[in-house]
């Protein structure tokens, strides 16, 4: 006697979405796209991923293929200003990522600037937050001060080029040191987690000291690219940097 089964089309698997993302334009490394990944995958049903700086779609392939079905994915960015990493192609690049991976219909596009789409974009609750817009210490600030009040409890937020950037990692600290609801989380090179929520005080004074002591690290990739930038090979080798791309 036969019996209907209900089947289910297998979730995409991270290494199905990277060998897509891989071949889009981008900075962001496998290590770290695993980590957005297995984050989209945490989003509670319901939620929003947000993604603020898209590019040619990198990121957001490996956040869509993720995100449970019923996770909402936007992405901003404007994507044609030269100002922001963008040009005439971008856009037409990013759609050309999402094709390649079939995610088309699994994310929101916001063309324009963050500050525009938290003021006027219906993503709420946010539980995922993946900041990687212009790196200034403004915008970032914008970015954070923007989106705080959209986020969900216990909400993840991503800042890509923190500890590489000086303009991210000036923003994070100022808006984050001594702020009792953010908790770093740990660093995949410069990719930084940090939670969202009410912390026990002991988990929070570790977690900074933890937050503080990775500037070490940031020295280090500032000390790089000033090497870069000047051609000194024998500081690169003492630093352990293998290539000429600055460090992320």
């Amino acid at each position: 006697m036969l019996h209907d089964v209900d089947v289910h089309p297998p979730e995409p698997s991270f290494a199905s979405a990277w060998a897509v993302a891989a071949t889009a334009d981008g900075w962001l490394t496998e290590a770290q796209g695993r980590a957005l990944f297995e984050a989209a995958r945490a989003v509670p049903e319901g939620q929003w991923i947000v993604e603020i700086g898209s590019h040619h779609g990198r990121s957001t392939v490996l956040l869509a293929a993720g995100k449970p079905d019923r996770v909402r994915l936007l992405a901003v960015d404007p994507f044609d200003d030269p100002r922001w990493g963008g040009g005439p192609e971008a856009m037409d690049c990013f759609r050309a990522t999402l094709a390649g991976a079939g995610m088309e219909d699994q994310v929101s596009v916001f063309v324009g600037l963050s500050a525009e789409a938290a003021t006027s974009s219906a993503a709420r609750p946010v539980g995922l937050l993946h900041v990687d817009g212009a790196h200034d210490r403004d915008s970032v600030l914008q970015d954070i001060d923007g989106w705080q009040p959209r986020l969900a409890d216990e909400a993840t937020i991503f800042f890509h080029d923190a500890y590489s950037s000086s303009g991210v990692t000036i923003a994070m600290f100022t808006r984050l040191l001594g702020s009792r609801r953010h908790l770093y989380a740990g660093s995949e090179r410069s990719l930084t987690r940090v939670r969202y929520g009410r912390f026990p005080l002991t988990t929070w004074c570790l977690s900074r000291a933890r937050m503080i002591a990775r500037l070490g690290w940031f020295a280090r990739n500032l000390t790089v690219k000033i090497a870069l930038g000047r051609g000194w090979t024998p500081l690169l080798r003492i630093l352990r940097h293998p290539d000429t791309s600055y460090p992320y």
